[in-house]
């Protein structure tokens, strides 16, 4: 069989997004932060809050998690909403997108001129000015060498 002829069908897990509540601006932040790996078919390891969790990708109608947050009120959390994000979820994807420029309206509306974190490629970045230390002039940093 030729390569060409051979196809293969990567198996995509349907949540049914709508249903569950949809994506919770909030959830989704909080789901950033955390780590996935995936364990088996539709079965994921999430950690990177208080505690692991297991998450269930592969179920008819709805994700399982084994998180209060799920359990209880029958929503995605921010366990499933990580594990979307890893596996390219479209929908998820635009949702981040959505967040991001949420947060830009609202640093603009605030006047937020913090500089980033981290500085990427083509951020500007702030002239360095040396202040001249005991140090870097010659002098002794320490007040006993300067009695030897």
């Amino acid at each position: 069989m030729s390569a060409s002829r051979v196809v293969s069908h990567v198996r995509r897990a349907h949540v049914d997004l709508q249903a569950a509540g949809g994506v919770d601006p909030a959830r989704l932040e909080r789901s950033l932060g955390l780590r996935v790996r995936r364990t088996g078919p539709g079965r994921y390891r999430v950690w990177g809050g208080k505690e692991e969790h297991w998450v269930d990708l592969y179920t008819r109608r709805m994700p399982r998690c084994d998180c209060g947050d799920h359990i209880w009120r029958e929503k995605v959390c921010k366990h499933i909403l990580a594990v979307m994000l890893r596996e390219g979820d479209e929908r998820v994807i635009a949702a981040v997108g959505g967040l991001v420029s949420r947060l830009r309206a609202e640093a603009s509306e605030r006047g937020d001129r913090r500089r980033p974190r981290r500085a990427g490629p083509g951020a500007p970045t702030r002239a360095s000015t040396h202040v001249p230390t005991r140090a870097s002039s010659g002098a002794p940093t320490d007040s006993r060498a300067s009695r030897v």
